[in-house]
């Protein structure tokens, strides 16, 4: 794109700066938009806010204008101060955010999307950090999310810090949200600009692209933006149509192929395609339909994949189908040894045989129908867990898996895992 083509404002107030003291470093906060004048207003004064702006260090704001329709202009022409850039044609968050970032002069770039904001200490608190250690490359932190059914106060509660490609690429459950980061702004320029194809789940493949370049650092102790859970935002969207699905595993893919042919980048590429595995469940799970569009899901992965029988994280989503199955079945043992031979017929269709004890996946799939069956069909729960035991001979020839089944067994039941995860957990950004 030719930006000189693009509709340009620059105001003449404080925040726009020709030359930053070099004792006061440069950030620039890039804001995406399209058609949504309503929150663009809050977004543009939580960056005005930020205490000891002017001291600590000097801050330019660039809107980007994805081409909105609606009164975008005029909401930032109420900000002298405030540059603004009309893209000539729609290009989504990702070009927008790419314009603003070439257009950006700051030695850091503060990403804020139109409808977060910034909470007043973010720049005062990550600026003098970056300043500090020119070792890292990113800060990010954590969030108020708020818009769902229950606001989450502190979103993540931790973040890897450090050399994290390792950590990025094999946990896939959403945990960076763009408006935390400070971002060294040749970094963009080494690890490519946003991709626009990936709408949605851009800022995770730009994670992983800057995390094989540089060491990131998480900020736990409080948030420092504020983000809104909406379903008809574009990340719930992509998750619902299954566009998210079909582009999480190219986006991880692409970051696996720049790793060396050794054993330890085959351990980490086995790692991040079972996590893979088992995000595309817990989408499915969530918004994509529930329990049969999951278990499709797992048994194509394992037809395709059979050594994913060998990984925590997938027969972890195993034994909840088999939970679900069993409460839902007035014959539960027999659902879930059904389920148990889908299994073990896709694992013989796959490319690679199973090591694992096939014996010993059947009774983890009805140890775990049978816990959570203490509390949706106490009657038929002891039934189901005798059959785990004799199913399993495992059981009794390791004593350490016997007493965590008497011990599951023994203890109240607890909040299950489906009552406490919520649907923000999907998430590529609020």
């Amino acid at each position: 794109m030719n930006y000189d083509s693009a509709s340009v404002h620059q105001g003449q107030g404080l925040n726009t700066m020709e030359s930053p003291s070099p004792e006061r470093p440069l950030v620039s906060v890039v804001i995406p938009t399209y058609k949504r004048a309503h929150l663009l207003r809050k977004a543009i004064q939580s960056a005005l806010a930020q205490e000891q702006a002017g001291e600590l260090f000097e801050m330019e704001i660039i809107v980007v204008d994805d081409c909105s329709p609606d009164d975008t202009a005029k909401v930032v022409a109420e900000f002298p101060g405030v540059q603004y850039l009309r893209l000539p044609e729609n290009r989504g968050a990702s070009g927008a955010r790419n314009a603003g970032i070439k257009r950006a002069k700051g030695k850091y770039i503060a990403l804020l999307d139109d409808d977060d904001e910034f909470l007043t200490h973010k720049l005062m608190v990550q600026v003098p950090l970056l300043e500090a250690h020119p070792e890292i490359g990113v800060l990010y932190g954590q969030s108020v999310v708020t818009g769902g059914e229950t606001p989450l106060l502190l979103w993540p509660q931790w973040g890897p810090s450090g050399n994290v490609f390792e950590e990025f690429v094999t946990t896939t459950d959403d945990f960076l949200h763009p408006p935390t980061w400070l971002v060294r702004r040749e970094l963009f320029e080494q690890a490519g600009f946003f991709d626009e194809s990936k709408a949605g789940m851009e800022h995770y493949d730009m994670a992983l692209r800057i995390a094989a370049l540089t060491q990131w650092m998480f900020l736990p102790g409080g948030p420092v933006a504020r983000g809104r859970y909406s379903q008809q935002g574009l990340w719930y969207s992509t998750i619902a149509n299954g566009t998210n699905e079909q582009q999480l595993p190219m986006i991880v893919e692409a970051a696996l192929s720049r790793l060396p042919a050794t054993a330890d980048a085959d351990r980490i590429r086995r790692k991040a395609r079972a996590a893979v595995c088992a995000s595309i469940a817990h989408q499915r799970w969530w918004a994509g339909g529930g329990l049969e569009p999951t278990k499709a899901h797992l048994l194509k992965a394992v037809r395709e994949a059979s050594w994913l029988l060998q990984e925590a994280v997938v027969v972890e989503w195993l034994r909840r189908i088999a939970s679900s199955l069993a409460l839902s079945s007035a014959h539960p043992v027999s659902a879930v040894k059904t389920f148990w031979r889908e299994i073990t017929n896709a694992a013989a269709d796959g490319e690679a045989a199973h090591t694992g004890s096939s014996r010993r996946l059947l009774g983890e799939l009805l140890e775990a129908a049978a816990i959570s069956m203490k509390r949706g069909s106490p009657r038929m729960a002891p039934l189901v867990a005798v059959s785990a035991l004799m199913n399993d001979p495992g059981y009794w020839a390791q004593p350490a898996r016997l007493y965590s089944l008497y011990r599951a067994w023994t203890q109240d039941p607890a909040t299950t895992a489906d009552e406490r995860e919520t649907p923000c957990r999907v998430r590529r950004g609020p």
